[in-house]
């Protein structure tokens, strides 16, 4: 005898999904821009996430130009490759992106690009100041006096004309500099 349930297709199977509905355990399809894959369909790995690598090394070049012409806006760009290439790196490493070497390369260029300008500001101002210290800051007032006094003139012409006399003085009050004549043929 046979029991209501025992029937042919009820041998412990569990109750057969209904239409539209996706069977227990099975991945579901979502739709245009999902992840889920389609029934039967292999999971699609995400995109790399390669945006901070390449703005790195575009950062790091651009620092590593400017820093020569440019020491502070060269030096900040070189902040920001140096901050970019890290990001990048550690996207990379968490298999988030897969140009980790320009990444790399993008945070290389900000260090050097960094260290250089560091190096020029350092030698800028130490020049300065052997500059000032050796007689160059009043060479600077006498040049500007002489041009307010050139400014003054006339006509056109003579105002070229004391230009050119200014510039020839400053060069010759120019520390490490001697006028014409000076220390040749003395002591002989």
């Amino acid at each position: 005898m046979s029991t209501p349930g025992e029937g042919y297709g009820q041998q412990g199977y569990g109750q057969q999904p209904g239409y539209g509905q996706q069977p227990p355990g099975e991945p579901g399809y979502a739709g245009p821009g999902g992840t889920s894959p389609a029934w039967g369909q292999p999971a699609m790995p995400p995109k790399p996430r390669n945006g901070m690598g390449i703005a790195a090394l575009v950062f790091g070049i651009l620092a590593l130009l400017t820093c020569w012409w440019l020491p502070v806006v060269g030096g900040i760009l070189g902040i920001v490759a140096i901050i970019l290439g890290v990001v990048g790196r550690g996207r990379a490493k968490r298999l988030e992106a897969n140009n980790k070497g320009v990444a790399t390369t993008g945070l290389v260029l900000g260090i050097i690009s960094l260290i250089l300008n560091i190096i020029l500001s350092i030698l800028v101002f130490v020049a300065g100041i052997a500059f000032l210290n050796f007689g160059g800051g009043n060479s600077l007032q006498q040049l500007q006096d002489c041009i307010n006094n050139a400014n003054q003139q006339p006509n056109p012409a003579a105002v070229q004309q004391a230009y050119e006399q200014c510039g020839q003085q400053f060069g010759q009050q120019l520390p490490g500099t001697q006028p014409e004549g000076v220390g040749e043929g003395e002591g002989g």
